[in-house]
């Protein structure tokens, strides 16, 4: 049996959550994932980091955790940005064509960033 290892940090600087996950994200360890990402939606928590650096696997169960969270969460006028995957996790990222829907970044500093970079947009637009 495999083991999951979730860490949470919040910043109220930028209102951004980072979750960080170590181990195998499969139908056995899913669930908790799926209790991170529930009880931040439950605290409205919708700019989301997910730092994959130490997963080694996601099943199709981890990968719909993301998947199914990420309307909602665009809606509420957030996003779920991933970010350290290791190869042969970002190579089934991509094969499912999982890139069409959840932007990959190198670091959890370049997801972050991103946040940033909408904001500035969203600025400029409201600004026009």
């Amino acid at each position: 049996m495999e083991n999951i290892s979730i860490s949470l940090s919040e910043s109220e600087r930028d209102n951004i959550s980072e979750i960080r996950v170590d181990g195998v994200i499969d139908t056995t360890t899913a669930g908790e994932l799926e209790e991170v990402m529930d009880a931040l939606m439950k605290r409205r928590r919708y700019r989301v980091v997910v730092d994959l650096a130490g997963v080694d696997y996601i099943s199709s169960a981890g990968w719909g955790i993301f998947i199914s969270h990420i309307k909602d969460v665009r809606n509420l006028g957030g996003d779920i940005k991933l970010a350290n995957m290791v190869p042969n996790v970002y190579e089934i990222y991509e094969l499912l064509e999982f890139d069409r829907v959840l932007r990959a970044h190198e670091s959890v500093d370049a997801a972050r960033r991103e946040f940033g970079a909408a904001e500035s947009g969203e600025a400029k637009k409201k600004a026009e």
